[in-house]
């Protein structure tokens, strides 16, 4: 999801009203507990989802007027957050999706100019991945944590007013041997909305909760009819063996440029918990606008390209490039080391992916990283938080240039996602 625009205080209307079910879908709406609408965070521009350190790390929706010239802290302001959250932005609407809670607030800036709570919903299953159409609708889904044979759930959300307006169960990948341990069950790692169709790629999970990944050496998409119905199935299952799985587990593997190619990216490393690890390099695939196959004639290798490096995450970032964090070097990784403090070696570059080359962003060291929002461009420039071993500071990135400046610090843990709501 991406933003091209001029930071400005336009304010935004709030549209509190519920909305119909789809007419493909006959679940109604969930009902919604009455919007507090009560000035809670200081006016902008900036928010960003901000983590503390110590105790429970609780997390707080933090709005300054500068990141460049005051330390980003939750002292004294900001709205708390229950347990750990997703935080994923859709047009001038942030959604916080509870891991823990199971329930999904929606904040957006209210007509005083402030950041206000929306609305909410609760869900049954935590919901761990998440796309967007238009910048108008928050698509969400849930995944198999303990291998169970069961169907998934697609939560499709109003950006304008928090509310759900639909809600179905789909299938992915389910083979069932009657003996744990033996079966797969797919573990969908993006939600890429194009035109009538639906693209959702996904890991192939062992059926015994283990986090086995047992067919590693091939990356996999399923393609829906959209908008889904009730009980959905794909309409067609792809695969390439030049690569691994698609994506790693709570970071997005489907990207898709303003021509409408999909991009997806493979790690497959024992680092990001593959076991057994691929024998196929990281890499990067492209499914072509108004095609549904795998493009043969395209294949970004990654390890290749950085020398034995590994994608970890991107997100696009216009004129067919993307941002991203390659994993330097795995060889001595510990199993899931990658979203630990221990392993310092991300380091951050600027994808062209139509001509599949790799520029380090100059001015950011190495650092480690678990999970990142989705960005936000402003004024052609994107804010990502780095932490090293003792610090954590904010960087600004000039896209066009692929150079960084360090800005203030971080008196936190992390901030998982800086956000426009005032566009």
């Amino acid at each position: 999801m991406y933003k091209f625009n001029t930071l400005s205080l336009l304010i935004a209307t709030l549209t509190l009203s519920a909305c119909g079910s789809s007419g493909n879908d006959e679940v109604a709406p969930i009902p919604t507990p009455p919007v507090v609408v009560e000035p809670v965070v200081e006016p902008g521009p900036f928010t960003f989802a901000f983590k503390t350190t110590g105790g429970d790390e609780p997390e707080y929706i933090v709005t300054q007027e500068s990141i460049s010239t005051e330390a980003l802290s939750a002292d004294g302001k900001g709205i708390e957050q229950q347990g750990w959250n997703y935080f994923y932005p859709v047009g001038n609407t942030l959604f916080v999706v509870g891991y823990q809670n199971n329930e999904t607030t929606s904040y957006k800036v209210d007509t005083d100019n402030n950041v206000v709570k929306l609305a909410a919903f609760e869900f049954t299953n935590t919901l761990e991945m998440f796309g967007s159409v238009d910048e108008k609708v928050l698509l969400a889904t849930d995944a198999p944590r303990d291998g169970n044979h069961t169907k998934r759930t697609l939560y499709t959300v109003d950006a304008e007013t928090g509310l759900v307006t639909s809600k179905v169960s789909y299938s992915i990948h389910d083979v069932d041997t009657g003996t744990k341990g033996e079966g797969t069950v797919g573990y969908p790692t993006a939600l890429i909305q194009r035109g009538d169709s639906l693209f959702i790629s996904f890991h192939k999970m062992d059926d015994a909760g283990n986090w086995g990944t047992p067919d590693a050496d091939n990356a996999f998409v399923a393609i829906y009819d959209y908008p889904l119905v009730e009980g959905a199935a794909p309409k067609n299952i792809i695969a390439d063996d030049r690569t691994s799985n698609i994506g790693v587990n709570g970071n997005i593997g489907l990207i898709k440029t303003d021509n409408g190619d999909i991009y997806s990216m493979s790690n497959g490393s024992l680092a990001v918990g593959f076991s057994p690890v691929t024998t196929k390099p990281s890499a990067m695939l492209r499914i072509n606008n108004n095609e549904s196959e795998f493009d043969a004639n395209y294949f970004f290798d990654i390890e290749a390209a950085t020398d034995g490096g590994k994608i970890f995450w991107f997100d696009y970032i216009g004129d067919n490039k993307a941002i991203a964090r390659i994993i330097t070097d795995d060889s001595v990784a510990e199993s899931w080391g990658a979203y630990t403090k221990n392993e310092i070696n991300h380091k951050l570059v600027i994808l062209d992916l139509v001509a599949q080359t790799i520029t380090d962003v100059a001015g950011v060291p190495l650092h480690h990283k678990r999970w990142t929002s989705p960005v936000e461009i402003m004024d052609g420039k994107v804010y990502v938080s780095v932490e090293t071993a003792d610090t954590a500071f904010v960087y600004e990135v000039d896209i066009d240039s692929a150079t960084a400046t360090k800005g203030m610090e971080i008196k936190g843990k992390t901030i998982k996602g800086f956000y426009d709501l005032y566009h």
